[in-house]
């Protein structure tokens, strides 16, 4: 059963993944996402630059959200139609666990130990804060092993300070899984549903704009993996179809042009709304 099959199910018996997205990998999101988590890095990088002055990489933390939407893109075409039993959720959920949980768990550790060496060695930490305090406490350490440090349990960014995303991000897997499974071919409903009330939540509620990440990091991220699962969802065989074109047609110097106008774009836009509300638009560009 494809996802229009989920939208029509009177035509699940006909449907195939034959050239649908869930059976075809994007090569090109794996370059984005190379891309994108450059620019990310460039954006938490501590340098006193031009570099880091640059509006645009000043901004950077935008593309956050492209990983979002990638999220829910590629989750709702891979399992969008695998999530009917409750033994296809457990281990969905347990599958995707295992996919961020051990990197983050050693990179805790990684941390832990640091703490450990400045609490036995005090002349590391001089006159700066003491071992396991501020946001290296033994509270947020459990927080964080639980993956709670972005979904608002912390007032502080706390430990290895990217990994909030990490926790919005599994949470979301968790709603996505418990909504398909419950609300089946009316899933999308619910999509549309956090789509539209995620960046409203965020205008009304965000002090930062989009630069939202302890606090409202989960909601940040609910808005853009349901926007990629939307995006799956209804246009899960017309993407295949027009990649398929593309691919008969060639190489086009129209798109190619299209390309570039589209990388301007994203450029500008980024450099001018990472610190208004405009930023929260982030995820439908």
């Amino acid at each position: 059963m494809t996802q229009t099959a989920f939208l029509n199910p009177t035509r699940a018996a006909a449907s195939t993944r034959t050239g649908t997205v869930a059976g075809e990998r994007f090569l090109v999101l794996d370059s984005w996402r190379g891309i994108c988590a450059l620019l990310v890095a460039l954006f938490h990088f501590p340098t006193a630059s031009t570099i880091s002055q640059n509006a645009f990489i000043g901004s950077s933390y935008l593309f956050v959200d492209f990983f979002f939407v990638l999220s829910g893109f590629v989750i709702a075409s891979s399992y969008g139609d695998r999530l009917n039993q409750p033994e296809q959720v457990a281990r969905f959920a347990l599958v995707r666990f295992g996919r961020i949980y051990p990197l983050h768990l050693l990179m805790l550790a990684a941390f832990a130990g640091f703490e450990l060496l400045r609490l036995m060695l005090p002349q590391l930490h001089g006159t700066g804060a003491a071992p396991f305090s501020g946001g290296f406490d033994l509270g947020s350490l459990l927080a964080n092993l639980l993956l709670l440090q972005g979904v608002g349990f912390e007032d502080q960014l706390t430990w290895n300070a990217p990994s909030w995303s990490i926790s919005a991000e599994f949470f979301a897997y968790l709603l996505f899984a418990g909504v398909v499974f419950v609300a089946g071919a009316r899933a999308w409903i619910w999509f549309v549903a956090a789509a539209v009330t995620a960046p409203l939540f965020l205008l009304g509620f965000s002090t930062h704009h989009m630069d939202v990440s302890f606090d409202f990091g989960f909601i940040r991220c609910l808005y853009g993996f349901s926007l990629g699962a939307l995006l799956a969802w209804f246009q899960h065989d017309s993407i295949a179809g027009a990649r398929q074109a593309l691919a008969r047609s060639g190489p086009r110097m129209d798109w190619t042009l299209a390309e570039i106008v589209m990388v301007i774009v994203i450029v500008l836009f980024v450099s001018l709304a990472g610190g208004n509300d405009f930023g929260i638009a982030a995820p439908l560009v």
